[in-house]
Parts: structure tokens; sequence; C-alpha cells
């Protein structure tokens, strides 16, 4: 026997004594709790969307192909659906303009220059909205990086800065 096949033998010999101990443990481990209770998020479903969604469509196919595949593992994973995200984002959008409109009628009689008075209205509705508040903050330091806005470096640094998407 020559020293390159006593080295393979070995490694086959290696390689299935860890896949039947893998095997032995899988079998005593406790049963894991079901996806549904496991924390996915959207960005990890759209990733593995981009790695199932074949990359020979393009265009308003891919779209649908895209959208077809997130809503299914949305689904899977017992995330709201469409039209309760849908919903719930008009109520946010709703409560908002109502904010937005209460602080503009707060500071419409001041006499203030328009800068002064739409940050008297961007201060009032932070207060009121920690979300927005939150936004204001993560704006001020992508620009104060330099950042452009539209761009996808600042898109990035807003998404960091924001941390985890709200419902």
């Amino acid at each position: 026997m020559t020293m390159n096949s006593v080295l393979r033998k070995a490694a086959l010999g290696a390689s299935l004594t860890i896949l039947m101990v893998g095997f032995a443990l899988a079998q005593s481990a406790p049963p894991q709790s079901p996806p549904a209770a496991q924390t996915i998020t959207q960005r990890q479903i759209m990733e593995a969307c981009r790695v199932e969604v074949s990359r020979d469509l393009r265009g308003p196919e891919r779209r649908e192909a895209m959208r077809q595949c997130v809503e299914k593992r949305r689904e899977s994973a017992g995330l709201d659906r469409r039209e309760d995200r849908r919903v719930g984002r008009e109520s946010r959008r709703t409560e908002h303009r109502a904010q937005m409109q209460e602080c503009r009628r707060e500071f419409a009689e001041q006499k203030l220059t328009e800068k002064e008075r739409r940050d008297a209205v961007e201060g009032c509705l932070a207060k009121k909205n920690p979300h927005f508040a939150k936004m204001v903050e993560c704006r001020k330091q992508s620009e104060e990086k330099k950042l452009e806005h539209g761009s996808r470096a600042f898109h990035k640094a807003m998404r960091d800065c924001m941390g985890p998407r709200r419902g």
C-alpha cells in the first residue's frame, strides 16, 4: 500500500465516523422549535430568494418570481401577509400625517423663516414619534459622512443605523 491510499482510507474512515456521530447526536437531541417560532428577517428571506430565483429571468418576470418566492417564504415562516402589512403601513402613514398636521398648526402663526419652521416641525414630530426621531438622527449621521442622498451608500448607512424594520 502506498502512502496516498493509506491517507485516503484514513480520511474516508474519519468522515464516516463524523457522519455517524452526527446522526447519533441528531437523534438524541431535543426537538427543535417549529420554523414559525424562529426569528427570520426580511433580509434573510430576500437573500434566500435571490439564490433560488433563476438568474436567466430579467425584468418583470424576475420581479414577479421574487415576489412570489418572498410571499411563500413569509407565509411558511408565519410572518404577516402582504395585505396585513399594507393595512399596517397605511395606518402608520395616517397617524404620521395627523401628527405632522398638528405640529404644522402649532408653528403656523409664528413668524419663522422656512428653515426655522421646518426644523421646529421636525423637532415637534420627533418628540411625538420615536421612530421618526431615530430616522432624523440617522440621516444627520449619514449627511455628516458626506453621503449623497439616494445613493446606495446612504441607504446602507440608514439601514445599518436604524436597525431592524418595525412591523
